[in-house]
């Protein structure tokens, strides 16, 4: 396999009618997708069997797991192990773009 570099400003794309995710990356281990979400747009609850890394790339979104709800923005890296439930919602007036890895069996 040879490096790879991935322009997220060209790789973003977005709808009207409800959240974009793309994979942009993948390899018989991991998964890179990329998930553009205008105001409004949600990606409900739910879980993975392997860890999920969310990268913040544009943005601000409120991010729910567990029953708790917090805002995360760019910059930060959310990290939840297997089986934890989470799902974000772009409530803000600006589109969110998060870079988004599945690792080890999802």
């Amino acid at each position: 396999m040879k490096t790879t570099i991935l322009d997220l400003a060209q790789l973003k794309k977005f709808n009207d009618d409800k959240r974009s995710m793309e994979t942009i990356w993948s390899d018989d281990h991991a998964r890179i997708s990329l998930l553009c979400m205008k105001p409004g747009q949600e990606v409900h609850t739910h879980t993975h069997h392997g860890n999920h890394i969310w990268m913040v790339v544009e943005g601000e979104g409120q991010f729910t797991t567990g029953g708790t709800t917090q805002t995360i923005t760019v910059g930060q890296i959310v990290i939840v192990p297997a089986f934890e439930d989470h799902g974000i919602r772009n409530g803000a007036s600006s589109d969110l773009v998060i870079a988004s890895l599945n690792v080890a069996g999802d």
